[in-house]
């Protein structure tokens, strides 16, 4: 059985990495391995600031809006990693 390293897995539920790589359209080459989690992070960054400069956020706010919330998942990530 493969191990799986999403996020949500890793908080401990039953969700296969091949559904993150569906969903957000990635290599599946990714599933089952770390660099799963930065490649969600980096899709998700972006996402976020493009959506907060269509809400009417400034570029270089919506970065660094979006950089916070990519950090503190990133350190999530992490400390899970490590258990």
């Amino acid at each position: 059985m493969k191990k799986n390293f999403n996020k949500l897995s890793l908080q401990g539920l039953e969700i296969d990495d091949m559904e993150f790589v569906k969903e957000f359209n990635l290599n599946a080459n990714l599933a089952y391995t770390p660099e799963l989690n930065e490649a969600i992070l980096e899709r998700v960054y972006s996402d976020n600031v493009k959506n907060l400069i269509d809400s009417g956020e400034k570029e270089n706010n919506a970065k660094m809006k979006a950089g916070r919330q990519r950090a503190i998942a990133r350190r999530e990530i992490e400390s899970l990693l490590k258990k």
